[in-house]
């Protein structure tokens, strides 16, 4: 991973099937494309044995995002998330950028958002949760 990057991994319910991940992943990422960063996509994963696919291989539910520490996106950011997951119904998401984790659960109050951003941006090493509704 680069300085700049930071990973979205999202949390699915125990009932999504390996397609729904897929679906929601695909999802996420032409979501995040409207922010203004450098790059989305998911992140690559190993090949699985056995397996005749051209396409590379990537893990579901984890989405790289380049350029969003280096620009003020990472409000909207953290925003967008809190909205898909209510969209979606998916359980969270986890914002990760070298040891800080911050996890959304759920739409995001705009007095919460500069924390969690910070906390990013500053490469703090607790978790931080904002739940649905707070």
């Amino acid at each position: 991973m680069e300085p700049s990057e930071l990973v979205a991994r999202i949390a699915f319910d125990e009932d999504v099937t390996a397609e729904e991940a897929e679906q929601h992943t695909r999802d996420l990422v032409l979501l995040l494309e409207d922010l203004d960063v450098d790059d989305v996509g998911v992140v690559e994963g190993e090949r699985v044995a056995d397996t005749r696919s051209a396409d590379p291989v990537w893990l579901a539910g984890a989405v790289v995002v380049a350029g969003a520490i280096l620009k003020p996106v990472l409000s909207a950011l953290v925003e967008l998330l809190g909205k898909w997951i209510e969209q979606s119904g998916q359980r969270s998401v986890t914002v990760e950028f070298g040891d800080a984790k911050v996890s959304v659960k759920g739409r995001v109050a705009a007095k919460d958002v500069e924390a969690y951003v910070r906390a990013l941006n500053e490469g703090r090493k607790p978790q931080a949760t904002v739940e649905a509704g707070d």
